[in-house]
C-alpha cells in the first residue's frame, strides 16, 4: 500500500473509531434523559447496530456502483448533520433515528477501511498491516473516551455532538482531497463472471465467522454491562467515559504485536487469546465495585478486541479468493455489528429481568465457547469412508488439497 493511501485510510478509521468508541459508554446516559429504562436502552443500542450491520453488509454492492472514493466520501458527509443534530434532540425517536444514522454510516466506512487494507497488504505482512490500522481503535478509544467525558461534564450533550460532529467531518474531506478515485478490484460484470467460477468459501471462514460473531457478542454484553453497572454504582458521566480512555491505553501494545506476531506464529493461537481475554473481562466485571475494576475489566475487553480483529481479518484474507475479498471481508465485519444487536438487546433484557450481575457470566461462557470452538479439531466427513472408496473418489474427483485451510 502507498504510504499516502495507508494515512488517508488510517484518518478515516481513527474519525469514525473516535466518535463510535467515545460515544458508546454513554448513550445509556443521553437515552435515560429521555425516560429510557435499561431495557430501552438495550433495545436502542440494538437498532443502531442494525443499522451499522446493513452499512457494513450493503458495501459491497454500493461498491460495485460507485467508485471507492465516492462511496466513501458519501458517507462521511452524510453523518456531519446526523451528529449535529443528534445534540439537539427533543424526543427520544429522534435520538434513534439520528444514531443509527451515524453508524449506518460508519458501517459503511468501516468495511471500506478493511477492504482497502487487504487488497494493498502485502501477504507476507498481512498482519502487521491490518494490525497497524487497527491500531486507530485504541487511540481513538482513548482520546474519544477523554474528549467526550470532559465536554459532556464541561456544556452538555449539545456541545459534545458539535465537536463530534466537526471531527467527523476530517474523514469526507480527507477522503475527497487525498485518495484516489478507483473502483473495486474489477468491474462488476468481470467480478460476476470471476464469482460464478470460483466456488464458495471452504466451511474453515463460516467457522471464522461464527466464532467472531460468539466473541464479539460477548464483547459487546461486557461493554453495555459497564455502562449499566457504573451507573448503578453511581458513577460519573466522566467516569464511564474513562472506561473506553484507559481501555484504549491499555491495549495499544496488544494492537501493535498481535498481527505481526500472527504473521509468524500463525493466527488461531492470538484468536484464541483473544477470546480468553473477553472471558477474563466477564468475569472481573462480575466482582468490580471500584473504579480501578472496571478499568483492568475495560483493559481485558479491549486487548481481546485488539488480538481478534487485525488477526481474524488477516486469516481471513489468507483463505478467501482475491475477488471474494470484498464480500468475504464485508461478511466478517458485519459479524461485530450483528453482535451488537444481539448484545445489547439481550443484556438490556437481562439487565431488567435478571439484574446486571446476570450478564458476566454469559459473556464469559461465550468467550470460552469461541475459543474452544476454534481449537478443536474439525470433522472431516472423507475419513469416515473406507480405504478404497476415498481411493476411488479421489480418481474420479478434481484433485483438491487435503488441508481445508490455507498455510499460515
Amino acid at each position: 500500500m502507498k504510504n499516502k493511501q495507508f494515512y488517508y485510510l488510517f484518518l478515516a478509521n481513527f474519525v469514525i473509531l473516535f466518535t463510535g468508541w467515545g460515544l458508546f459508554p454513554v448513550l445509556p446516559l443521553y437515552a435515560s434523559q429521555f425516560g429510557a429504562t435499561p431495557s430501552v436502552a438495550g433495545l436502542y443500542l440494538a437498532f443502531v447496530y442494525i443499522s451499522i450491520s446493513a452499512g457494513t453488509l450493503l458495501t459491497s454492492r454500493l461498491a460495485e456502483r460507485l467508485t471507492h472514493k465516492g462511496l466513501f466520501v458519501a458517507a462521511g458527509a452524510l453523518g456531519v448533520p446526523a451528529l449535529v443534530l443528534l445534540g439537539q434532540a427533543t424526543a427520544f425517536w429522534q435520538v434513534v433515528l439520528l444514531t443509527a444514522s451515524v453508524w449506518f454510516c460508519g458501517g459503511i466506512g468501516t468495511a471500506l477501511v478493511s477492504v482497502f487494507t487487504g487488497l494493498y497488504a502485502d501477504g507476507k505482512n498481512r498482519g502487521k498491516t491490518f494490525s497497524l490500522m487497527f491500531l486507530a481503535m485504541p487511540l481513538a478509544a482513548a482520546a474519544g473516551g477523554i474528549a467526550v467525558g470532559q465536554l459532556v461534564t464541561w456544556q452538555g450533550y449539545p456541545l459534545m455532538f458539535a465537536v463530534l460532529a466537526g471531527v467527523w467531518a476530517a474523514w469526507p474531506l480527507a477522503s475527497f482531497f487525498g485518495m484516489e478515485d478507483r473502483r473495486d478490484v474489477q468491474s462488476r460484470p468481470a467480478a460476476e463472471a470471476a464469482n460464478s467460477a470460483t466456488p464458495r468459501p471452504e466451511g474453515t471462514f463460516y467457522l471464522v465467522l461464527l466464532v467472531a460473531l460468539l466473541s464479539a457478542t460477548a464483547l459487546y454484553i461486557s461493554r453495555l454491562g459497564t455502562s449499566l453497572s457504573m451507573q448503578t454504582l453511581n458513577f460519573s458521566a466522566r467516569a464511564i467515559a474513562s472506561t473506553s480512555a484507559v481501555g484504549g491505553l491499555a491495549t495499544i501494545p496488544v494492537s501493535l504485536l498481535s498481527g505481526a506476531l500472527s504473521d509468524r506464529l500463525g493466527r488461531k493461537g492470538f484468536m484464541v487469546l483473544g477470546y480468553l481475554l473477553a472471558a477474563g473481562g466477564a468475569v472481573v466485571l462480575g466482582n468490580a465495585s471500584q473504579l480501578w475494576h472496571f478499568w483492568l475489566a475495560s483493559a481485558l475487553v479491549f486487548a481481546a478486541r485488539s488480538a481478534n480483529g487485525p488477526v481474524a481479518s488477516a486469516y481471513a484474507t489468507d483463505l478467501l479468493a482475491p475477488q471474494a475479498l470484498s464480500r468475504g471481508l464485508s461478511w466478517l465485519n458485519s459479524m461485530a455489528w450483528i453482535a451488537g444487536v444481539l448484545g445489547t438487546a439481550s443484556a438490556g433484557y437481562l439487565a431488567d429481568v435478571l439484574g446486571t450481575a446476570s450478564l458476566y457470566p454469559i459473556a464469559a461462557a461465550l468467550g470460552v465457547t469461541a475459543a474452544t470452538m476454534l481449537v478443536l479439531p474439525r470433522y472431516k466427513p472423507q475419513a469416515s469412508l473406507p480405504a478404497w472408496l476415498r481411493q476411488r473418489e479421489a480418481n474420479l474427483a478434481p484433485v483438491k488439497p487435503v488441508c481445508e485451510e490455507c498455510p499460515v
